[in-house]
């Protein structure tokens, strides 16, 4: 749950910076003490270089 109007936005920030390096989840839940976590990422597969 955000709770600051600037946390909200660096949350979108991010996901859009990192989406295309891999998944993006926001506000993910994990099982733990801690219940919520604001951003999680995890990079993709790297993909071939493009040839010009």
């Amino acid at each position: 749950m955000t709770r600051q109007p600037h946390d909200q936005f660096a949350k979108e920030y991010l996901e859009e910076l990192l989406k295309c390096l891999g998944m993006v989840e926001i506000d993910k839940n994990v099982k733990s003490q801690v219940r919520e976590i604001d951003i999680w990422f995890s990079p993709g597969t790297p993909t071939e270089k493009m040839s010009n």
